[in-house]
């Protein structure tokens, strides 16, 4: 099971982008081919249309069709050549577009280096940082008191929550007594009792009938205790939080001290040039799908020039006196007629079999196109991922290869290829440990400046993020 690199991930998925595009192209020369074919079939409709004509020479009729079918040759013709200059022109475009994406992309591998770089720079000082500090006697020492406040805090805590449970469970049963509950509420038995002489001695009556006396020394104690022990958890939880604090300005004053800050921003500037990179990447890549889509319609037939040369042409032969034409070559005796009439069956037949074919080629050339537009879209969610960095690996090379060919198969979907990437996905463990020191207690790290994903300030826990560390203490993994 051979490892990847995140570099060489995408270049697979680069490749697989090209490949498609390949397939576009290839389908779109068919269709081009496809489209003139069709266009030629239909000149030649009008030239046999033109014969017929000829053939009735002697008819005033016959000679005003030779003449209009010749006009509307020549519109097609005309605006099939304007269409050529215009298709010659998108050709350079789409040149243009691809030399300027190439550059691009050649500009952001030259950046991402730049910034592998510096992300291994602050992981280098880091790492060396967190050596310095676990060699000190004070440092190791602010460890140890914080983990013990730490413990001692989420004992209290414990032990404050079962009390409160405590007090929903035992105390249910003098909550469910009325009588009990009635003498509570009017605080009987206390200074702030008050009532007349005759509720008073009825008072008195239920309270001896019920032992209310006992019961409320008991309940009050069963109130109390949770209150004190929460009161006592805050005041372990502050002193936890103290003792915390403590230890990360013991962090962040190492990391000042070894100018990792610097490097940090250092490398957030070459983070943030990357990412405009990849803003112009996106940008160039949605101008040359526009060119592309402008192109396939081009190659379809689908063009304004296009459309109307056909138009032209279809207009010609549904004219009343074109049909009548063919009607009366089919009554003649001639044979002449018959050739022609036959050779405008045949065409009409290779004209459905073609616009059958064309209606097929476009199916799968829409169907390479949304399956472009789906590997350029997990192209874009991979660098944002931040996966082809430094330190990223894929546990799979071979099955990943597999994944994409499935892909380009239509044997599998964008979001099943994308989980695949995420599954495999791993980070390489880091020479600097993100849990070191304040960064073992759940509350964010200090030590988030090395490899992989993540940024500067608080390491986020970013997968695989902070592997390492050659046996730094985390401070009990809080």
């Amino acid at each position: 099971m051979p490892m990847m690199s995140g570099r060489d991930a995408l270049l697979q998925i680069d490749s697989a982008v090209s490949e498609e595009r390949r397939k576009i192209d290839e389908v779109d020369q068919h269709i081009q081919e496809a489209s003139d074919q069709l266009i030629e079939l239909r000149k030649a409709r009008a030239e046999d249309f033109r014969e017929l004509a000829r053939l009735r020479v002697g008819m005033i009729a016959g000679q005003r069709l030779v003449a209009g079918l010749a006009e509307a040759d020549r519109q097609a013709a005309a605006l099939l050549a304007s269409r050529g200059t215009a298709l010659a022109a998108l050709e350079q475009r789409i040149q243009a577009a691809g030399r300027h994406r190439s550059a691009l992309e050649t500009e952001r591998s030259t950046q991402a280096d730049v910034l592998d770089a510096a992300s291994d720079a602050v992981d280098a000082v880091q790492a060396a940082t967190q050596a310095r500090l676990d060699a000190q006697p004070d440092y190791r020492a602010q460890q140890v008191r914080t983990q013990e406040a730490e413990r001692v805090a989420r004992h209290a805590d414990d032990k404050a929550t079962r009390s409160e449970q405590e007090l929903g469970q035992k105390g249910q049963s003098y909550r469910d007594d009325p009588l009990f509950m009635y003498l509570w509420e009017r605080a009987y038995g206390l200074p702030a009792y008050k009532a007349t002489s005759l509720t008073r001695w009825l008072d008195g009556r239920v309270a001896r009938l019920i032992g209310y006396d006992d019961a409320r020394a008991n309940y009050s104690r069963l109130q109390e205790i949770p209150v004190r022990l929460r009161e006592h958890a805050q005041a372990t939880r502050q002193q936890a939080e103290a003792e915390f604090q403590a230890l990360r300005a013991l962090d962040e004053k190492a990391r000042a001290a070894d100018g990792i800050p610097a490097l940090e921003a250092a490398r957030d500037q070459e983070r943030a040039r990357l990412e405009a990179i990849d803003a112009r990447i996106e940008e160039a890549a949605a101008g040359y799908q526009r060119l592309l889509d402008e192109k396939a319609a081009f190659a379809s037939g689908e063009d304004e020039a296009s459309r109307k040369a056909v138009e032209y042409l279809a207009s010609e032969f549904q004219r009343d006196d074109l049909q009548a034409l063919r009607r009366d070559a089919r009554a003649t005796p001639f044979p002449e007629d018959d050739l022609v009439i036959n050779r405008l069956l045949e065409r009409e037949e290779d004209e459905r079999t073609l616009e059958t074919s064309l209606s097929e080629l476009k199916q799968a050339a829409q169907q390479h196109h949304v399956r472009l537009g789906q590997i350029e879209s997990l192209r874009v969610d991979f660098r944002r991922s931040q996966y082809d960095q430094g330190g990223s690996t894929f546990a799979d090379g071979t099955l990943l290869g597999v994944m994409l060919g499935n892909f380009l198969s239509g044997l599998l979907d964008r979001d099943g290829l994308w989980r695949v990437l995420q599954q495999q996905q791993r980070y390489r463990p880091q020479r600097s440990d993100p849990t070191f020191g304040s960064g073992g207690f759940g509350r964010g790290s200090v030590w988030g400046g090395g490899a992989g994903r993540g940024g500067g300030g608080m390491w986020g826990g970013g997968r695989g993020g902070g592997g390492g560390g050659g046996g730094f203490r985390t401070g009990g993994g809080f």
